[in-house]
């Protein structure tokens, strides 16, 4: 079991010995510093709990609480002074402090409110871990090695534990609600609702209901008052997809929220507060939205306070296997298909396609071929049966060639090039004349050979011109 730190700051030596004699004899590990300063710098990841003084000779106790809350949000602080106002109570608490104690107090009672306060904080490191599991195996992952990828990860590193609006853009298909998920479940707010609006899936007359919600009657179907998707992302973060398909009157609307946090349901002038981060996205250019005239530039700004590129995946080659592989380990525990693999072709395949679809039409791809391919290998065929121009001469004679070569291998002197010729230039000429229905002249023109060229192979190959036998009988 893990030793539970203590950081004790306060310049009072008598009490800094107090404390320390007691918490040690239960088994804490426990550092006392004098002042702020000293303090901060003892604090560490592996911090527990951190005992505060309100009245320290280089600062005020609850402007270091604030400091020390934003820096480290995991460390449970308790303020512990011989100044107890209400005023500095209040407040103290309002900063997120955990408890507040006035000296001189009973020993016996600190202790008590330190163990409770490491029990809560392994409650809570319990809680987020299970949501990081639920979360990792609830939704895809952001997979990939990428310079480009590996920028986004750090972009996402750094904006996470800030409450800031965040501006995702990229090509549809690229992952930006991956990305506004990961950054939701990485901030302080991953206890609450991550809540995604399509804003393009969406009819324009319904948008606004389903944000801002409507009472009873606001309309001739509102037989009930409903809450919106901002009431339900209440101390959460609300994603909003495809923002530039907001009508501009609500963008109105929604930039008097994401001013003031304020809103009214429709049918109600009663102000509801919600406390809300927002995470924006969009496929379009916003810049050029704004130049003409159909997003609003106040708007704009609001959001882009910080924008997070999404790289395509033409752009991530590197990335492809490993998202491949990553879909297919999906697939056979989604689908419940055999382990599968690629085969080298298959490999090369999907290295060579352009994926306008980007991340998502690979993910398709791949599940599309676990389901229906057969045997453990999925080979080029599997991955693109829809495009006939991905198949070459070789994918359709090749099963066939391999039974001449069994048979060629066992003769002394084969003659598997002429076999092969005679059959490929005899099956086309057939097929061409099949589509021509006996039209020799229209023959000609799509194969690109005379027409005396053309009636000699039809001699040589006795081919049967369609229609023919028709005219004579």
């Amino acid at each position: 079991m893990a030793v539970k730190e203590v950081v004790v700051i306060d310049d009072d030596e008598s009490i800094n010995w107090i404390v320390k004699s007691a918490l040690e004899k239960q088994g804490y590990s426990v550092t006392t510093k004098n002042t702020i300063s000293k303090g901060f710098k003892a604090i560490k990841d592996s911090t527990r709990v951190v005992l505060l003084d309100l009245v320290l000779p280089d600062g005020n106790g609850l402007d270091a609480l604030t400091d020390i809350r934003e820096v480290h949000p995991e460390v449970t602080v308790i303020i512990i002074t011989a100044h107890g106002r209400m005023e500095s109570t209040i407040e103290a608490m309002k900063r997120g402090a955990y408890d507040y104690l006035e000296k001189p107090f009973d020993i016996e009672e600190l202790v008590l409110v330190i163990d409770r306060a490491c029990r809560d904080f392994e409650l809570r490191s319990e809680v987020k871990s299970l949501k990081k599991e639920a979360f990792a195996s609830e939704f895809p992952q952001i997979v990939g090695k990428s310079p480009q990828i590996m920028k986004v990860f750090k972009q996402i590193g750094k904006v996470a534990g800030k409450d800031i609006t965040v501006l995702i853009t990229g090509e549809s298909g690229t992952g930006k609600e991956l990305v506004a998920r990961a950054i939701h479940f990485n901030s302080n707010r991953s206890h609450e609702q991550f809540v995604p609006v399509n804003l393009a899936s969406l009819p324009p007359n319904l948008i606004e209901g389903e944000l801002f919600g409507w009472v009873k009657g606001a309309f001739s179907d509102a037989k009930k008052s409903r809450q919106g998707k901002i009431a339900h992302a209440n101390g959460g973060t609300l994603f909003l997809d495809e923002i530039a398909e907001l009508d501009i009157k609500l963008q109105s609307k929604l930039l008097r929220f994401m001013q003031e946090m304020e809103y009214a349901p429709l049918g109600s002038n009663e102000l509801q507060k919600a406390d809300i981060r927002i995470v924006g996205a969009t496929n379009m250019n916003l810049k050029q939205a704004v130049k003409e005239g159909v997003f609003r530039e106040d708007l704009y700004y609001r959001f882009n306070v910080v924008e997070i590129k999404m790289p395509t995946l033409r752009n991530r080659p590197e990335d492809i296997l490993p998202l491949a592989k990553y879909f297919l380990k999906l697939a056979s525990e989604k689908f419940s298909t055999d382990v599968k693999t690629l085969s080298k072709d298959a490999r090369k395949a999907l290295q060579g396609h352009d994926w306008p679809g980007n991340v998502r039409e690979l993910e398709n791809t791949i599940y599309k071929a676990a389901v229906l391919s057969s045997g453990s290998v999925i080979d080029e065929r599997d991955l693109f049966t829809d495009e006939i121009t991905r198949f070459t001469i070789k994918d359709f004679f090749e099963e066939k060639i391999n039974r001449y070569l069994a048979d060629m291998a066992k003769l002394e002197n084969g003659d598997l090039y002429d076999t092969i010729l005679c059959e490929v230039e005899k099956s086309l000429i057939e097929i061409t004349l099949d589509h021509t229905k006996g039209n020799q002249l229209k023959a000609t023109r799509i194969l690109g050979i005379n027409r005396n060229t053309l009636r000699n192979k039809i001699r040589d190959y006795k081919i049967k011109c369609p229609g023919r036998g028709k005219k004579k009988g």
